[in-house]
């Protein structure tokens, strides 16, 4: 058996220490309590932390020697990113750097607090980041739940578990402030691109924050430093004619995150020591379907879907040519309903619906697609008391033609699967018959559609009833199929405990999420960028696992997934490339990229200054709030309160405008008791706005209707007088001031 410290010779004190694979959770119930004689020369220096040395510093998780490197290098270079690959600890590595910093201030300025902001891009993996920076003792780590704002927590905790615009919300109302933070750390750091919220934060630290004396430390986390994928084509040409420098993307992220080294691990001994606890898998492929008669027996079927949509679009006026273009219908949406277009806004939704199963019907089982699209019909139609006569005109027809295809197609062979979907079967009986009876594997899929078709079909299929045990995992805010928390955290216990061994699952787990070591992993259709890349193989880690793409032969995501590697290959060859650059001439380089950067965030800042100042006060404003879908009156923008992150019309004021649908059992969220759906009180929209909701602790306030900013459009006249209708993604978009009322009584 492997030893676990080979200079350690007594059994009974090596059970006081355990390796970060061997467990889930460590709860340290003591707390170091003399600060000042701490000695951190052998956290910073030493090769070798001692049983005692990690005793005295309260850690009982052993950290692997590449960890160690990888903590003293970034102790050595100060804002730094730590590209390490998935499943290797990186979130304990970076636990291990906070409890660093965290000791050295106790020990330096005794009495003063230590603070930390720990960011993850989504919340789903929250609540796993602070269990593992827990796991190295004495930090109190606290996940800032959706209900609540990161201030409330800064002053009671030692590091803040949180997703960046909670911060950014925060940071600009002036509540955090970057003079009180010690460290920021940014998980999956290569989101720092464009207008991701994480860049924004940076933004604020750079340039509207940038004269603070005193401006928190910086870390990121990445387990590839790639950039998201633009024009595939466009830059497999630029890849195969040596054109694209990788290396100047590494300096535009370090500078973007303030950050002056990538710190990866280089020591010959320890690159062997993580190759042999966290292995990559042993098999790596790209597996196409060929093109077969399934193919032919599409096209007719194809061609059914494209009359549906022509006859929904010659509905439209004005009419909707651009059928099979998603994106380009969710314009034409959105520009129907800044024009209160309603009867387009309603039409170019079913559009939309059926465009996305067009793209299925390749990929799942047609019976599947047709019942869903029905539901989805009914879904639509249904909720709606007294439709348009064009609504019911186009439902009866995409109805009786869905029922008619059906009917055609129900006897056929492909009608309950597909030559692609078989294959994906097949290669799962594979996998899982030679392997152990704990093997578990994983499927990524582009959709929540096809997470839950895909967990049906293999459900209903009674040959592999006794080998294949699916479960499926996609997000809560999936457009077509939702997971709860609840049913989240259900799902993983499932899967964890072996009572599913294959997961479908959209790429809430490619990214972040903690699921046990799988023995293969298969791609089905699903290629987003290069770091998708990396990090669907990372989630292969048991021994001789193995990792697949299944894609058809020549198709967009077969081409995508070429230039990913490609992209790999020169991003792993720039990394190496960087440790070969002068240290002084890279801070120099990152320095020029930098300048750039702040250059354009000074602009935007200009004109944001600008926006802000030119608010208007919504009291004295004479406009109105409607729904977005209708056009239906809601009420006065004057009418609009916001209190904590909610933004609401008292119901009194509303009530006449909307329909309440009340749950059976109010839900119960903290202090926010949510009563039910609030909807559009129109009969031909009743469109989701919000919720009905109550703050317990204020009772004064009564029920509340909260509403959806992405739900609403506002009508009223901007600072030069001229009167337009606008819409905003989200309420910090919105280009006038809302009254805030106290969260608590005075």
């Amino acid at each position: 058996m492997k030893r676990l410290f080979e200079h350690d010779t007594e059994p009974p004190e090596m059970s006081k220490f355990v390796r970060i694979d061997d467990i889930t959770r460590v709860v340290n119930t003591e707390n170091i309590e003399d600060f000042t004689n701490i000695d951190l020369k052998p956290f910073e220096t030493s090769s070798t932390w001692s049983d005692q040395y990690l005793s005295s510093l309260n850690i009982h998780r052993r950290p692997f020697n590449f960890q160690i490197e990888l903590v003293q290098s970034a102790i050595q270079s100060g804002n730094s990113i730590i590209c390490l690959r998935t499943g290797a600890g990186k979130t304990y590595t970076c636990a291990l750097l906070i409890k660093y910093y965290y000791l050295k201030k106790k020990r330096e300025r005794p009495g003063e607090s230590f603070s930390t902001f720990f960011f993850v891009p989504n919340r789903s993996i929250r609540e796993q980041q602070v269990e593992a920076i827990r796991s190295v003792g004495d930090l109190q780590v606290i996940g800032c739940d959706d209900d609540s704002t990161v201030d409330a927590f800064a002053a009671f905790y030692n590091v803040v578990v949180c997703t960046p615009q909670k911060f950014l919300n925060c940071l600009t109302d002036k509540t955090v402030h970057f003079n009180e933070i010690d460290l920021i750390v940014f998980d999956e750091c290569h989101h720092c691109i464009g207008r991701h919220p994480y860049s924004q934060v940076m933004e604020h630290y750079l340039v509207y924050h940038s004269s603070e004396e005193k401006r928190p430390r910086i870390l990121g986390l990445t387990a590839s430093c790639g950039t998201k994928l633009t024009n595939p084509k466009a830059i497999l040409d630029e890849l195969v004619q040596g054109k694209n420098v990788p290396l100047g993307k590494l300096y535009e992220l370090c500078a973007t995150l303030n950050c002056y080294d990538v710190v990866t691990v280089v020591i010959s001994e320890h690159k062997k020591e993580l190759d042999s606890t966290i292995p990559q898998p042993a098999q790596d492929q790209i597996l196409t379907v060929q093109p077969n008669s399934f193919e032919l027996y599409l096209q007719s079927l194809k061609h059914k879907f494209c009359s549906l949509l022509q006859y929904i679009g010659s509905h439209c006026s004005p009419e909707i040519s651009a059928y099979l273009n998603e994106q380009q219908l969710i314009e034409e949406k959105i520009e129907a309903e800044k024009k209160n277009n309603f009867t387009n806004t309603v039409l170019i939704k079913y559009m939309i619906m059926f465009v996305k199963r067009f793209d299925a019907l390749s990929d799942l089982p047609l019976k599947a697609v047709m019942m869903d699209v029905k539901q989805k019909l009914d879904l639509f139609y249904s909720k709606k008391e007294t439709p348009m006569p064009v609504e019911s005109d186009v439902y009866t027809y995409c109805l009786n033609t869905i029922g008619n295809i059906n009917e055609e197609i129900k006897h056929g062979e492909y009608y309950s699967t597909n030559p692609k979907l078989d294959f994906l079967t097949d290669q799962l009986k594979e996998q899982i018959k030679k392997r152990d009876a704990n093997a578990r594997g994983l499927i990524l899929v582009s959709r929540t559609l096809y997470a839950k078709l895909i967990f049906d079909y293999l459900k209903e299929r009674q040959d592999i009833q006794n080998v294949i045990k699916p479960c499926w995992l996609v997000g809560q805010s999936g457009v077509d199929y939702q997971n709860s928390l609840s049913e989240q955290d259900r799902t993983l216990k499932e899967f964890r405990q072996g009572l599913a061994n294959v997961m479908i699952a959209t790429d809430i787990v490619q990214e972040g999420l903690d699921v046990p070591e799988c023995s293969f992993v298969m791609r089905y259709e699903f290629v987003s960028g290069v770091i998708g890349t990396v990090q669907s193989r990372g989630r292969a880690r048991a021994d001789k696992s193995a990792c697949f793409l299944i894609v058809g032969f020549n198709s967009s995501n077969h081409t995508k997934e070429i230039t990913n590697r490609m992209r790999e290959k020169e991003m792993l060859a720039a990394l190496n490339r960087w440790r070969e650059v002068p240290r002084d001439k890279s801070i120099q380089d990152i320095q020029l990229v930098q300048n750039i950067v702040i250059q354009e965030w000074q602009a935007q800042a200009k004109n944001t200054e600008f926006l802000r100042n030119s608010l208007i006060d919504s009291t004295a404003m004479d406009g109105k709030v409607s729904c977005r879908s209708c056009n239906s009156y809601l009420g006065n923008i004057s009418w609009l309160r916001k209190l904590g992150m909610n933004h609401f019309i008292p119901e009194r004021q509303l009530v006449t405008q909307v329909e309440i649908e009340r749950f059976e059992k109010p839900e119960i969220y903290k202090e926010i008791k949510v009563n039910g759906k609030v909807r559009c009180g129109n009969q031909r929209c009743r469109e989701d706005l919000g919720g009905a909701q109550q703050i317990t602790n204020r009772p004064d306030l009564k029920e509340m209707c909260t509403l959806k900013c992405k739900q609403l459009k506002f009508s009223y006249k901007d600072n030069k007088g001229e009167e337009g209708t606008y819409t905003f993604k989200k309420w910090s978009d919105i280009t006038f001031k809302i009254v805030e009322i106290e969260p608590t009584q005075r």
